[in-house]
């Protein structure tokens, strides 16, 4: 029978995130101020691999919690101790310190790896089963990544588990409802999505846990190949607070007033032109500038305001271009020039940095622009349409064509829409075994695509599937990966070296600070993008663009697992709505979610003839409320409504990252502290059971 070899990580308690945590000088994080607790997901997937003990019914298998950190990471091995597991291992370093995720998933594999050879005597019958993302990172990309570099299949967003025949049948999230899976091999990694059933320990097992005698490596015990910042493939510019929420949160007092804001907020039209007026200008290289020492696309604006300095020293020494720094000689010539300046507000090695790189004529990256496409059933979604208008702004910033790759079974039919929405080529990965998504088939067919190409830029949407393949895909070709990002923008490190970069913006810990990312070492910029925060352009059905069909092979043998049920509830669900009611845990029964919900989804599309929608959260979803179809957040849907009402829905941040794209939120609570109040437009406190009805004769009167 199976073992389990359990991911566990001590992480910052994100819940006492105050502004005494950031360095005032640099905005950064002082993570020494914050206090460490186990990773909730990482708690979970014990919990999980506890349950597979217990349910195959083999007393023998080993529980093995592994983590890797610094030396006080052992509380959270002790932790796991307490609650089941029959042996811990520490993997601590300073060599292994600021990695990003492939530099930890390499030790961590290896370390996996001397645990099967060791611990379980070479018995390649076992499961790695992880939290499928740690609340100081929100990425999905450390397992994907592991299972690649042990070569084994990943099961990711797991929920539940059954044992029938001798075999383990998962329950996982897919985009729009689940999956009942077997894995066709062992090992395999198990990602944990969501799982509710708590480990409790007792007196006895905490005082055992507390005595026991942990393992500990080092990486010389287990030789990985990448680890630490030499290792790794990204490197952080900035880490800041994000900025002050633009939500109102104003407290309405009325159901009366209620029903004017909604009449307000369906009014009120958004105003591109005053949009696209506010954004940052578009990005041009620097042979299309009016002076090649124009360097105001810098990545923060220091660098910009230092570069602006410098370009106006040179000008009172006479030099204006790119001729006058084209070799050693002129460029020590005009170094000493600048060091010999009195008052000189820059050190001399920033100074040649900075001389060193205006010297450089080529872009950092060469290639296409590309764009991962999904579709389900026939149909795009629209995650691939937002992804592919930001990835039209960004090729056209670096004058590249855009590709789109789109595979599937008998896709071509779709490859007119991607053109039309901006893509210059389609590329077809077309196989009967792309039917349904598998990781490691899919990872197959795109990554030899991929090398026969080598485009600059890799998008994939941050969605249950993209979140699995692009890690393998960056890991399998040597690539950095940025995951969840919200602003994506092409900008010059000329202190580097590199022109036309893409810098990647994402949230970390929880939404409580704003990291800026960009890749290196690395032949290519990936990135996964959150649905929602990019915006889609107008369909031009007179655009031309060129679809090339790639020969793709696959065998049974690049499968991970089979599919023994898809389950979606029957549901019909269209988001394209412009009011979206949605309903959490907090109506407390299916009967008031169903009926509360469609009655005003019934009541406001009447009154304001609009078109309205329901979702749900994933808590109301886990609780039965809705199918999983209606489920609106991080492993839902993303939507991006005039009107989204949050009605008995308490504002976790992975529900708001789903919504975060609407105009104007409204949420009703009976909880006068519930957090989604500080993240909405307008709210009122009361019980949805008496609120929505008032409401609804309220629009009818």
């Amino acid at each position: 029978m199976s073992n389990y070899i359990v991911l566990v990580k001590q992480v910052p308690d994100v819940a006492r995130i105050t502004d005494n945590a950031f360095d005032p000088e640099t905005g950064n994080l002082i993570r020494s101020r914050l206090a460490s607790v186990i990773n909730e997901l990482d708690a979970q997937a014990l919990a999980f691999a506890w349950r597979m003990k217990e349910i195959s019914g083999d007393r023998n298998a080993r529980i093995i919690c592994l983590s890797m950190g610094p030396p006080m990471a052992a509380e959270v091995l002790r932790y796991g101790l307490s609650r089941g597991a029959d042996g811990a291992v520490l993997l601590t370093d300073r060599a292994l310190g600021g990695a990003d995720t492939p530099a930890t998933a390499n030790p961590l594999a290896h370390a996996i790896g001397k645990i099967r050879d060791e611990m379980l005597s070479g018995d390649q019958d076992y499961f790695v089963v992880c939290g499928m993302q740690s609340v100081d990172g929100d990425t999905a990309q450390v397992p994907p990544q592991i299972a690649e570099e042990l070569g084994i299949a990943c099961v990711p967003y797991a929920i539940e588990v059954e044992f029938a025949d001798g075999r383990f049948r998962f329950h996982h999230i897919i985009a729009g409802g689940t999956q009942v899976v077997e894995v066709l091999r062992r090992p395999a990694v198990i990602t944990i999505a969501k799982y509710d059933y708590p480990l409790y320990a007792s007196f006895a097992a905490t005082r055992k846990a507390n005595r026991s005698t942990l393992v500990q490596w080092g990486a010389d015990d287990v030789k990985p190949t990448a680890m630490g910042n030499p290792g790794s493939k990204t490197r952080v510019i900035r880490v800041f607070p994000p900025p002050k929420t633009n939500r109102l949160c104003r407290r309405l007092e009325s159901v009366a007033e209620l029903a004017g804001i909604l009449r307000q907020a369906l009014a009120k039209e958004a105003d591109p032109a005053a949009d696209a007026e506010t954004g940052p200008a578009r990005y041009q290289l620097p042979n299309r500038r009016s002076s090649w020492l124009d360097r105001s696309f810098e990545g923060t604006d220091k660098e910009c305001a230092d570069f602006k300095y410098l370009a106006e020293l040179l000008a009172g020494l006479g030099i204006r271009g790119i001729e006058q720094l084209d070799s050693e000689e002129k460029l020590a010539q005009v170094r000493g020039k600048v060091l010999a300046l009195e008052d000189l507000r820059l050190s001399p090695k920033i100074v040649t940095e900075m001389l060193t790189g205006l010297a450089q004529r080529e872009t950092a990256y060469q290639g296409e622009v590309w764009v991962m496409a999904e579709q389900e059933g026939g149909a795009l979604n629209a995650a691939t349409f937002e992804l592919t208008g930001k990835a039209r702004e960004l090729a056209d910033s670096l004058e590249v064509p855009l590709g789109v790759v789109l595979p599937g079974r008998q896709v071509g039919a779709l490859a007119p829409e991607l053109i039309a929405a901006g893509a210059d080529k389609v590329y077809l990965l077309e196989h009967p075994l792309l039917a349904e998504f598998d990781p490691l088939s899919y990872r197959r067919a795109v990554a030899e695509l991929f090398k026969a190409h080598q485009p600059q830029i890799l998008l994939f949407g941050a969605t249950p599937q993209g979140r699995v393949l692009a890690p393998l895909v960056a890991y399998r070709v040597g690539c950095g990966l940025t995951a969840d990002c919200t602003e994506l923008a092409i900008r010059d490190n000329t202190r580097k070296g590199q022109l036309a970069v893409m810098m990647q913006t994402r949230p970390a810990l929880g939404g409580n600070v704003m990291a800026t990312i960009c890749s290196r070492n690395s032949s290519c910029q990936m990135a996964t993008a959150r649905p929602g925060v990019m915006q889609r352009l107008p369909a031009d059905s007179a655009r031309r663009g060129e679809v090339i069909a790639w020969p793709v092979e696959l065998s049974e043998a690049d499968l991970s697992f089979k599919v023994l049920d898809k389950r979606r509830g029957g549901d019909k669900v269209d988001f394209a709505c412009e009011v979206i009611v949605g309903g959490g845990k907090g109506l407390s029964s299916r009967e008031n979610f169903v009926e509360l919900l469609d009655d005003l989804v019934a009541a406001v599309g009447a009154k304001f003839q609009v078109k309205a929608g329901k979702g749900a959260s994933r808590a109301a979803v886990e609780q039965g409320f809705a199918g999983r179809a209606f489920q609106v957040g991080q492993t839902g849907t993303a939507v991006g409504p005039k009107v989204y009402f949050a009605v008995g829905i308490s504002g976790a941040i992975q529900h708001m990252i789903g919504v975060a794209a609407s105009r104007t939120i409204i949420a009703i609570n009976s909880d006068p502290q519930a957090p989604i109040f500080k993240q909405c437009d307008y709210y009122l406190v009361g019980r949805a059971e008496q609120v929505i009805p008032e409401l609804i004769g309220v629009l009818g009167s």
